[in-house]
C-alpha cells in the first residue's frame, strides 16, 4: 500500500509575529544558516522514513499476499507424473511365463487438471497412459498401450458444503487486507499528528528562545542605563545590583530556552526519522492561527464515524465474525461426502489406437460412494458454533462501545479547540496589557519616578505574558491536530491518498 500526495493545501503558513521578537528567529549557527522546514516537508519526510509507517506498510503487503494465496485455492491445478520400471529374471520358474528368461517393462504417465468449486467440492479431469512390454509369447497384444480419461468429483453434502464454507477463507483474507489498510491509515494519521505536535513544540521553543533573547537584550540595556544614572548620581548602587540580577536571570532563562530548543529538535527528528539532520540547525515555521474556525460537534462526529480507522476496523472485524458464524453453522452438521468417478478406456498396440478407443466410448467404467462421519453428540461442532455466535455478539458490543467513545472523544476534541480559541484572545489581551505596563513603568523610571526593581518586575511579567500567548497559540494548533486525526481530515489537508 503506497501513499500518494496531491496538491491540496487548505491553510497557508507564516511565522507567528511577535513584534521585535522576529529578529531573533534568524539564528546563524556555527555550521551556517539554519535549515527551514515547513510542516508539509516534515510530514513527507516522516511518512517516508518513520519506522512505524514502514512496519505498518509491510503488514499491508503481507495481507495482499494472503489474498493471493486464498484466491489460488480456486485456480486450476495441473499435475503430471511419469514412471518407468524394468524387470528381468535369470530363468523362468513357470512354463506359463511364456519365456525362458522373462523380461518386462512398464511405463506409466498421468496428467491431471483439478479445480476447487464454490460448493466446497473438487472436480478433476485426468488422463493416464500405461505401456507394458514383455517377451512372453502368451501376450496377445505386445507392447500393450492402455489409455484412460477420468472425470472425478469429490463433494461434501452436509458439513463443508456451500459457498459459506468454500469462500470463507477468500472473503476473510480480503477483509483482513481491508483491516490492514485501515491500520495503515490509522498509523499515518497518528504519525501526522505526532509530527505536527513535535513541529509545534519546536516552533514554541524557538519563539520562546527569541522572547528570552529579547528579554536579555532589554535587561542589558536597563543595566547600562542604571550604570549611567549611578555615575551621574541619579541611581543608587542597589539599582545597579538589581539590574545585574535581572541580566543574570534573563541569561539563565535564555540558557534554558536554548536547551528546550535542542530537546524539541531531537524529539522532532526522532519522530520524522531523519537522522541525517541531527547535527544541523533547524528552523520551523508556525502555522497561521488567525481567524480560526470553531468546529461543530454533530458535523464532526458524522465525519469521525465515517472516517475513523479504529471504528471502521471494528466494523470490519464484525463482518469477519459473521462470515465465520455462517461457516460454523454449516460445519456443525455431520460429514457426508460424495465421491464419483467416470472413466473411458482404450487398449491397443499403439498410443493413437488406444486413445481412439477412448473417444469411441465403447469401454468405460464408473463408480460412486458415500461416506458418513458422525462424531458422538457433535459436541465439538456445536461448541464451535456457539463460540462463533458469542464472538459476533462481542464484536457488536465492541463496535457500539467504540462509537460511544468516539462521541466522547469528539466532544472533548471540539471543546479543546473552542477553549483554546477563547484562550488566545485572553492571552493576547494580557500581553498587550503587560507591554503597556512595562512601557509606562520604564517611562516613570526614566523620569526618576520609579525604581529599577519595579521595571524588572514589569519586564518579567511582559515576557511571561508573551510566552503564555505563544503557548495558547500552540495549544490551539495541537487541538486542531488531534481533531484532524480523529475525523481523518489530516489526509485531505496534506493531499494524502492511498493506492
Amino acid at each position: 500500500m503506497k501513499i500518494n500526495y496531491t496538491q491540496n493545501r487548505s491553510t497557508s503558513y507564516r511565522l507567528l509575529r511577535q513584534g521585535s521578537v522576529l529578529a531573533a528567529l534568524c539564528v546563524i549557527s556555527t555550521a551556517g544558516i539554519a535549515r527551514t522546514l515547513t510542516v508539509e516537508e516534515s510530514i513527507r519526510i516522516a511518512l517516508a522514513k518513520n519506522y512505524d509507517v514502514r512496519i505498518s506498510e509491510n503488514t499491508t503487503k503481507r495481507a495482499e499476499q494472503d489474498v493471493e494465496i486464498a484466491n489460488a485455492e480456486f485456480q486450476p491445478s495441473v499435475s503430471v507424473t511419469t514412471s518407468d520400471s524394468f524387470n528381468t529374471q535369470v530363468r523362468s520358474a513357470d512354463i506359463l511365463e511364456g519365456a525362458a528368461q522373462p523380461q518386462s517393462n512398464a511405463q506409466t504417465s498421468r496428467a491431471t487438471v483439478s479445480k476447487a468449486l464454490d460448493t466446497g467440492g473438487t472436480v478433476s479431469l485426468s488422463t493416464r497412459l500405461n505401456r507394458n512390454f514383455t517377451n512372453s509369447t502368451n501376450n496377445t497384444i505386445n507392447p500393450r498401450y492402455n489409455a484412460s480419461t477420468t472425470l472425478s468429483i469429490r463433494q461434501p453434502l452436509l458439513s463443508g458444503y456451500g459457498p459459506a464454507v468454500a469462500k470463507a477463507r477468500r472473503k476473510l483474507s480480503k477483509l483482513s487486507l481491508e483491516q490492514a489498510k485501515l491500520d495503515f491509515q490509522a498509523t499515518v494519521l497518528t504519525i501526522i499528528n505526532n509530527t505536527e505536535s513535535a513541529y509545534h513544540s519546536l516552533a514554541f521553543a524557538q519563539e520562546q528562545r527569541a522572547v528570552r533573547s529579547a528579554a536579555l537584550d532589554l535587561a542589558n540595556a536597563l543595566l547600562d542605563e542604571n550604570q549611567i544614572k549611578l555615575d551621574t548620581g541619579i541611581a543608587t548602587s542597589l539599582d545597579v545590583l538589581q539590574a545585574q540580577v535581572g541580566v543574570a536571570n534573563a541569561a539563565d532563562q535564555l540558557l534554558r530556552a536554548e536547551k528546550a530548543v535542542e530537546d524539541a529538535q531531537d524529539r522532532f527528528l526522532t519522530i520524522i526519522g531523519e537522522d541525517a539532520m541531527i547535527d544541523e540547525s533547524i528552523e520551523v515555521e508556525a502555522p497561521d492561527v488567525s481567524d480560526p474556525l470553531a468546529p461543530d460537534v454533530e458535523t464532526t462526529f458524522d465525519k469521525v464515524v465515517e472516517n475513523a480507522p479504529r471504528y471502521l476496523t471494528l466494523l470490519n472485524q464484525q463482518i469477519q465474525r459473521e462470515i465465520e458464524l455462517k461457516r460454523s453453522k454449516r460445519n456443525r452438521l455431520p460429514s457426508l461426502n460424495l465421491n464419483g468417478d467416470y472413466a473411458l478406456t482404450g487398449l491397443k498396440r499403439n498410443i493413437l489406437g488406444a486413445y481412439d478407443e477412448v473417444t469411441n466410448k465403447d469401454s468405460f467404467n464408473w463408480q460412486w460412494s458415500l461416506s458418513l462421519d458422525v462424531p458422538w453428540g457433535l459436541n465439538e461442532k456445536k461448541a464451535n458454533y456457539i463460540k462463533a455466535q458469542i464472538q459476533v455478539d462481542t464484536e457488536e458490543a465492541r463496535a457500539s462501545r467504540e462509537k460511544q467513545r468516539l462521541m466522547r472523544d469528539t466532544r472533548i476534541a471540539v471543546r479543546n479547540v473552542t477553549t483554546a480559541m477563547e484562550g488566545i484572545g485572553i492571552k493576547e489581551l494580557a500581553t498587550r496589557l503587560s507591554a503597556e505596563e512595562f512601557e509606562m513603568e520604564k517611562a516613570k523610571f526614566d523620569a526618576g519616578l520609579s525604581t529599577g526593581r519595579r521595571v524588572l518586575e514589569a519586564q518579567q511579567r511582559m515576557d511571561e505574558s508573551k510566552v503564555d500567548d505563544l503557548r495558547a497559540k500552540i495549544d490551539l494548533l495541537d487541538a486542531y491536530s488531534d481533531l484532524r486525526e480523529l475525523d481523518g481530515d489530516s489526509l485531505i489537508r496534506y493531499g494524502i491518498e492511498f493506492e
